[in-house]
């Protein structure tokens, strides 16, 4: 349970941290606010016009974004797989663009509990940016990170820590002074999980003082990163009890002004069972069956506050039995965010955030006695954040999906 937590943490903390500075953003899917025509037309018309192969991936990611948004997560992954067969051979002129392909991938099987596939997507990106980029290029390296984090999600915590150990100290040597800190953090947080689940404490102990070491003077270039390490710190000192170091950051936010956007400080995670109960009139909300798990999915709204404190979290769309919405809902509603920036003399007008939650669970490798693919008792609940790119703009509520428009009008 604990390493799953950290998982869960590490993601949330790091994912609005620019690793590579030469690096473009590794956004998140974002509302594209372009209809399943539009975004579909422009597709197919940029190949019937033989266009180049990055203005062609450009033009599926986006149909592939939107497909994936109105929750036709099985379409989407279709139209990534057309693309990738079309460009894959174009990975080394085109080294940025193909990888992005396979990222895409990578995320769309995780939300239909796809692992295998999860895993070859990952390797892919990673192998294209290797191949088509520089040696030492920081953003092949940052690919490395994401295959580390795609064996610890998988399961192997200790081959995630073995690539995060490799990846910082090729990095330190060629100079990424970023990258060899953002691998070094990934490493001590999974290596605390790891030992805590073993009751190490020796080991526990070496991974705080990496942390510790971190957050008292992290690298020159990195320094953003030992904000990080602090925040790590806090969580685990409030988990024994100990707020004083979370509000000391929060302190230290509000001091110098606030933050212009949105800086997770603090957050529980989705309190998942370890098992799944094994029908609904157990009462547990996340009992499932192998004909109940598909097209489950939830997109939450809240606020940001100018406090930090989320307010007004709210289900804005699902489909499929959403009653397993609570456990996300408490989630969402524990973050402490930074305290946010005043515009001028105006106070800070918060943040409105929206994230895609899907219920889902991974097919199992083999089951004995049957050809048909089996998907695990074991829940999970994935996460991607689809805040549009203007999150500082009034709320435009989604649009809503085919299946909902059919609805009559009550």
């Amino acid at each position: 349970m604990l390493l799953r937590i950290a998982l869960s943490l590490s993601a949330a903390l790091l994912t609005t941290a620019a690793i590579a500075e030469d690096a473009p953003a590794n956004r998140e899917i974002v509302v594209i606010g372009q209809s399943l025509k539009d975004t579909e037309r422009a597709w197919q018309d940029c190949i019937a016009r033989g266009c180049p192969p990055d203005q062609e991936i450009r033009a599926a990611l986006a149909h592939a974004e939107n497909q994936f948004i109105t929750g036709d997560y099985r379409d989407a992954k279709t139209t990534i797989n057309k693309t990738v067969g079309r460009n894959r051979k174009h990975g080394g002129q085109y080294p940025i663009e193909v990888s992005d392909l396979f990222r895409a991938s990578s995320r769309i099987s995780e939300h239909l509990g796809e692992a295998d596939q999860f895993r070859l997507a990952v390797l892919d990106m990673r192998d294209t940016l290797r191949e088509g980029l520089t040696e030492g290029d920081p953003r092949a390296m940052v690919a490395q990170i994401e295959v580390g984090d795609s064996r610890a999600k998988l399961g192997y915590p200790r081959e995630a820590i073995r690539i995060y150990r490799d990846v910082a100290e090729k990095a330190f040597k060629a100079g990424q002074a970023r990258v060899g800190t953002y691998a070094d953090l990934r490493r001590y947080l999974l290596e605390y999980a790891v030992a805590d689940e073993s009751n190490y404490k020796a080991d526990m102990d070496k991974a705080l003082d990496g942390l510790q070491k971190m957050a008292d003077g992290p690298p020159a270039g990195a320094e953003d990163f030992g904000l990080v390490a602090a925040v790590t710190l806090a969580r685990l000192d409030r988990k024994a009890g100990n707020t004083d170091s979370t509000a000391a950051i929060v302190k230290r936010f509000a001091d110098r002004g606030g933050a212009n956007r949105p800086i997770l400080l603090s957050a529980e995670p989705i309190k998942l069972p370890d098992t799944a109960g094994l029908d609904q009139k157990s009462g547990n909300v996340l009992a499932i069956s192998q004909g109940n798990i598909e097209d489950r999915w939830i997109d939450v709204g809240f606020w940001v506050n100018a406090n930090g404190l989320v307010s007004d979290a709210e289900v804005l769309r699902s489909s499929g039995n959403s009653r397993w919405s609570k456990l996300v809902i408490d989630s969402i509603a524990s973050r402490i965010y930074a305290p946010l920036k005043s515009k001028g003399d105006a106070a800070a007008p918060g943040f409105y955030m929206i994230e895609r939650y899907t219920f889902t669970a991974r097919y199992m490798d083999e089951v004995t006695g049957t050809r048909i693919r089996q998907r695990s008792p074991i829940p999970r609940i994935e996460r991607i954040d689809i805040t549009p790119e203007n999150y500082d703009q009034p709320f435009v509520a989604p649009t809503k999906t085919a299946s909902e428009e059919a609805k009559p009008q009550s």
